[in-house]
């Protein structure tokens, strides 16, 4: 995971005040880093074929929250369930089944 901010402030200073400045702001942005909104992704254009269970890596590292784009190639109205039972690792996997569409959908993913 690239991190959004690079802070390297490592060296001290002649100053206990501005080396324990410095050490705070690191471990706050630390912290921030580490929130999940800080690392989401958008995974573009995923095929899911009506009624197979499809795993899509999504490269966060950790379990994620998952929101999909409204479908596009669909002939009926179907759902799309995520899949949570095991089969897969869930720190490196979305798993999507797509139901009822009548066609391969293509979908695009919010991963947070």
């Amino acid at each position: 995971m690239t991190p959004l901010l690079a802070l390297t402030i490592d060296h001290r200073t002649k100053s206990e005040d501005i080396d324990r400045l410095h050490k705070n702001v690191r471990e706050a942005v630390r912290e921030l880093q580490a929130l999940p909104h800080t690392s989401e992704r958008v995974i573009k254009n995923k095929e899911l074929v009506d009624g197979k269970v499809t795993p899509i890596a999504h490269g966060l590292g950790r379990p994620v929250y998952v929101f999909v784009s409204p479908p596009r190639g669909a002939v009926a109205t179907g759902r799309i369930e995520e899949i949570r039972d095991g089969a897969h690792d869930l720190n490196k996997f979305v798993v999507l089944k797509a139901s009822g569409w009548g066609a391969t959908i293509t979908v695009d993913l919010r991963v947070l």
